[in-house]
């Protein structure tokens, strides 16, 4: 396949080479614009296809380039040789001074300012008559050669770019601009700092603009402003884009179209630019990674040679040695009046596993976020070793010793496997050593037996979790901090993973693991630490910390004062959930659910943080779609139908976190929760709130400065309004005071002797157990236990959200 790659591009550059010296001048000139449009395309997809940003700017630096040879030449005295490095030199201070504001933003706002210096670019050329010529331009500009020479030049400077390209993406910069450009946090937790790598893209894309303008100056003899209009910009981002951006070809491919395709559609004369268009329009639909990404796929891929056999000694001499434990105090954050983090003590020495555990909104996450760099504290120090880190960035702490990974898996998903790993050795820098028989075995180390040169993004789930924690011990830690990464794995490799990490701290770690998974904790922690609220309510040995009072309160809820109510007999089948397999993209989460929901009933859902409870909730009503099974409701069946329709059919969902119109006032809330209905009169939000008086006074309140409690209870009206067959509730306590969600619990009860069919996941089992007819509990992403309240209290809980009991106490 490369003999064949290399025959091809040698007659192109022969063709290429054979026209601008022997074809006639206009066939030379055209040449040259196609050269000089891909170089400037080269530059593009550097800054675009592998940093990921976008730029309309880069007709402005082309018209740089050109102005300062013609202006060099023309009023210096200069050769062309010597006017085109130092207007090329001037186009990159410019671009690094342009950089500083430019990359302070991202995404379409970058685009915005690179407008703006485009248009202030025409706007110079045209005013300052003395220098530029104002709108008559500057004439006479010599070139180096003939046409075709000239031609044959910019060809030559082409062909060098690709090349330099193809080498560049290998490149431990090019490498570290994929990464920021798929997975910028995962980037930074390798010590890769975004600022300088964006600048560096943002600069190369600027030089080959200015390099592409000094030859097209010399090209054409003469330029204007209106040589270079803004639609030129947009020319240029459609070569990398319809070419294939990040693809070596992709500008050469997406030049010849823009450049050749319209001298081709000469003959239709005044239909030449429809068809152009239209012929874009199809390109982009068949072919949304490009046309040289389509190429790709269509010609078969090499072989992958087999993966040398890995020396697991090496990889653990490169984790041993870097040992020192990670120390936090008084810990503290806030965002707005909510503590989020309050004042928490937290010590993992090398050598053992510490765990994190806590209810949804304990702060588990936020802390990691805190100790890890990627939030700063308000308050308390943060030490590796013998190292502070309280406050520094994210990649400054990577390189002082400390590597994480993330709740959802983040690879780099356009490298391969090996290079993620040797991004992770490189710890951010742009040169140093990454051997690839070290990335093998850090690979071996961790589980990982699939291909080394398979794309991070095709592969599954399991096996991106291992990728990301080679990755992070490539950075060669003294602490290792893990955030979930159990979540979505089945049985047998969770037990591999937790025999994993107990092997990285006996070479000398020290592992932070956050988890949902009870048994995965409880078999490998030496020391747990609970958090509830935001703060250290309990720390020890496994059997300790399951036992302890306070820690069962937390996560099942603190008794209820509500009084249970006697389970009733199921009405005519509502809702029958059978064989629900559902998930995120490659994560499966949801694993053979069965569940049935009769007209009138009370269902409660329990079950531990992670079990995919709301998961469940977001399937039901067609916010994520299942892979498989079926969802009968009422007689339809709601596998396939978007959530407007599923909730047009009568399935409500009250989300998780409340979700109200913060824009909106309360009452637009409310006429927004009948949307699905035709028959709304606004005396139904009297009846509202009558049922939730605190409303009442804040009707023409904004939703976003409402209370915690007060939101929710306004996500219930709305829900309410909708006149539902069903409402889904999802975690209506969370976050709220006792006596607020005593308050909102006892709505429920209201609703239920009411005849509302209800379906319920909540932390607080105690609450939602007292008012519900049946009950489910889910553990691992399975239904492991259902049936009446009493029968699922106390000892089946415990197990479900607390583990098994530890076989062994430390």
């Amino acid at each position: 396949m490369k003999a064949m790659s290399i025959v091809i591009a040698a007659v192109l550059a022969a063709g290429a080479a054979a026209t601008c010296l022997l074809a006639p001048g206009y066939y030379a000139y055209l040449m040259g614009t196609l050269a000089t449009t891909a170089l400037v395309g080269v530059g593009l997809n550097v800054l675009l296809g592998l940093a990921g940003e976008v730029s309309l700017g880069q007709g402005g630096f082309l018209a740089l380039g050109a102005y300062g040879v013609g202006i060099l030449t023309t009023k210096a005295g200069l050769n062309f040789w010597e006017a085109l490095p130092l207007a090329v030199l001037l186009v990159a201070a410019i671009s690094a001074v342009l950089s500083i504001p430019a990359l302070r933003v991202t995404g379409p706002y970058l685009a915005m300012v690179t407008i703006a210096f485009g248009f202030i670019v025409e706007s110079v050329s045209i005013e300052w008559k003395g220098l530029t010529g104002g709108s008559s331009g500057l004439a006479g500009i010599p070139a180096p050669f003939g046409t075709g020479g000239t031609a044959l030049l910019a060809c030559a400077l082409c062909v060098l770019a690709l090349a330099l390209f193809h080498t560049f993406t290998r490149s431990p910069l090019g490498l570290a601009m994929q990464a920021t450009a798929t997975a910028p946090a995962a980037a930074r937790g390798i010590g890769i700092s975004a600022l300088p790598v964006r600048t560096a893209a943002f600069m190369l894309a600027a030089v080959a603009a200015g390099l592409a303008g000094g030859l097209q100056a010399a090209l054409t003899g003469f330029i204007a402003p209106s040589s270079f209009p803004f639609s030129q910009s947009i020319l240029f981002l459609l070569v990398v884009v319809v070419g294939g951006a990040g693809r070596t070809l992709g500008p050469l491919v997406g030049a010849a179209v823009v450049v050749l395709l319209p001298e081709f559609l000469a003959s239709l004369a005044e239909y030449r630019l429809l068809v152009f268009g239209a012929g874009l329009l199809i390109v982009l639909w068949a072919a949304p990674g490009g046309i040289a990404g389509a190429i790709a796929r269509l010609v078969l891929p090499e072989a992958p040679a087999p993966n040398p056999k890995p020396d697991i000694d090496l990889a653990l001499a490169h984790i041993a040695g870097s040992g020192g434990s990670l120390v936090a105090e008084g810990v503290r954050v806030a965002f707005g009046g909510v503590v989020a983090v309050a004042g928490v003590d937290l010590t993992a020495p090398p050598g053992r596993v510490t765990s994190v555990i806590g209810p949804n909104g304990a702060g588990k996450t936020t802390l990691l976020n805190l100790v890890s760099g990627f939030q700063r504290p308000d308050s308390g120090t943060v030490r590796v070793g013998s190292q502070e880190i309280t406050g520094r960035p994210a990649d400054d702490v990577a390189r002082a010793g400390l590597a994480r990974t993330f709740q959802t898996a983040q690879p780099f998903g356009g490298l391969s496997v090996l290079d993620n790993v040797r991004l992770g050795l490189l710890r951010g820098t742009w040169r140093g050593e990454a051997p690839a028989a070290l990335a093998r075995a850090l690979l071996s180390l961790v589980g990982y037996a699939g291909s080394e040169t398979r794309l991070a993004a095709t592969l599954p789930h399991v096996d991106r979790r291992l990728v990301e924690i080679a990755r992070a011990l490539a950075t060669r830690p003294a602490v290792l901090l893990l955030d979930e990464p159990a979540a979505g794995l089945d049985e047998a490799d969770t037990v591999k993973l937790g025999d994993m990490l107990q092997r990285l701290a006996r070479a000398g770690l020290a592992v932070v693991l956050v988890e949902h998974d009870m048994a995965l904790v409880m078999s490998i922690s030496d020391e747990i630490v609970v958090l509830d609220a935001g703060r250290r309510i309990a720390s020890g040995a496994p059997a300790a910390v399951r036992a302890d009072p306070a820690v069962k309160a937390a996560y099942l809820g603190a008794t209820t004062s509500i009084q249970p109510l006697a389970p009733r007999e199921a009405g005519a089948s509502l809702l029958d959930v059978r064989e629900l397999n559902a998930g995120y993209g490659p994560l499966g989460v949801l694993h053979q659910i069965d569940l049935r929901v009769g007209r009138g009933e009370t269902i409660a859902v329990l079950g531990p943080n992670g079990a995919g409870k709301s998961t469940l909730m977001k399937a039901l009503s067609g916010l994520i779609r299942p892979v498989e099974g079926a969802i009968g409701f009422g007689g339809v069946e709601l596998m396939r139908l978007p959530a407007h329709l599923v909730a047009r059919a009568g399935l409500i969902l009250v989300p998780e976190g409340r979700q109200v119109f913060p824009q909106l006032t309360v009452a637009e809330n409310l006429r927004l929760g009948a949307t699905r209905r035709g028959d709304f009169k606004d005396a139904e939000i009297e009846t509202m709130l009558d049922r939730f008086p605190r409303l009442r006074p804040r009707l023409h309140t904004a939703a976003g400065l409402l209370s915690g409690g007060e939101q929710q209870m306004l996500a219930v009206a709305r829900g309410l309004l909708a006149r539902p067959d069903i409402l889904l509730l999802d975690e209506p306590s969370l976050g709220l005071a006792p006596a607020v969600a005593a308050e909102l619990f006892g709505q429920f009860t209201r609703l239920r002797e009411e005849g509302m069919t209800l379906l319920i996941v909540d932390q607080m089992a105690d609450h939602v157990l007292a008012i519900a007819d049946r009950g489910y509990v889910i553990a691992g992403g399975r239904v492991v236990a259902q049936g009446e309240p009493a029968g699922l209290r106390d000892a089946m809980l415990d197990d479900a959200y607390l583990g098994a009991q530890p076989a062994v106490v430390n």
